[in-house]
């Protein structure tokens, strides 16, 4: 069973969802960038606005933001793992899907500026992404049996946060979070490129650490005397230049490889 609860817009700002049926109006007194506010306080408008019975599921995400590079596309910047999700009462399994919007000067989303997945990042703009998740394993609680989390209606660029209700041990699907999007001027885009690299090693197998596009281990390696096929390269710090894998997010540095 699920039913429409009232959902609210900030005035002037945000487009507020055809469906809804009663609209608050909440005056944003405070001018700030996206990027300098937490998904806490991106969502906190929303969160005050429920005003029924059942018990609000709340995301958290402990790493605060998002980062992009100068040129990187939606597209590009959906493939990355959004790790470190929790749930107040259910449980997080999965990322299903992400949308990114221009901020206006208060640092909401414009609903109506939603960029198209080949759409570049632009230096200077401030964006918000709207992270969509799957809940499962909600509690079983007698006197509260249905649970509210919210979604994006239809995902239509016009449209706001919505509450929905469910009921606990089912799966939810699309409950919404927002997260501001850091836009790093001193991450450098990667270039596209055709190309396959030799791993050059002594032994033929031996293990070859990759690594993200940000610089970290990516706990999976490749093996000497094997040739993978490439289309990106860029500068990562602290490994220098460095080959992407292709359909992997895994970087090999070129100290590694031999193109061919």
């Amino acid at each position: 069973m699920k039913k429409r609860l009232a959902i609210m817009a900030a005035s002037a700002l945000l487009a507020v969802a055809p469906i809804a049926t009663v609209t608050t109006n909440i005056a944003t007194t405070q001018t700030v960038k996206a990027a300098e506010m937490s998904p806490s306080q991106l969502m906190q408008d929303y969160y005050n606005s429920y005003t029924g019975d059942d018990l609000l599921v709340k995301l958290t995400k402990k790493t605060p933001y998002l980062t992009a590079y100068p040129g990187q596309t939606v597209s590009s910047l959906s493939k990355k793992q959004v790790k470190d999700v929790t749930s107040n009462y259910g449980h997080v399994s999965k990322m299903t899907s992400m949308d990114v919007y221009k901020a206006n000067d208060g640092g909401r989303p414009d609903f109506s500026q939603r960029l198209k997945k080949g759409q570049s990042l632009q230096s200077g703009q401030s964006y918000v992404a709207a992270l969509r998740f799957t809940l499962s394993g909600f509690p079983d609680k007698k006197d509260n049996p249905e649970y509210t989390y919210f979604r994006q209606v239809n995902y239509n660029p016009e449209d706001d946060l919505s509450d929905m209700v469910t009921y606990p041990g089912q799966e939810a699907d699309d409950a919404t979070l927002l997260v501001p999007v850091h836009v790093d001027d001193t991450k450098p885009a990667s270039t596209k490129i055709s190309a396959k690299g030799y791993v050059n090693t002594r032994k033929r197998n031996s293990r070859v650490r990759t690594y993200t596009s940000t610089g970290r281990f990516s706990k999976h390696y490749v093996y000497g005397h094997h040739t993978y096929r490439l289309n990106q390269k860029k500068n990562i710090s602290g490994l220098g230049l460095c080959y992407k894998i292709y359909g992997k997010n895994q970087w090999i540095p070129a100290s590694k490889l031999s193109l061919r």
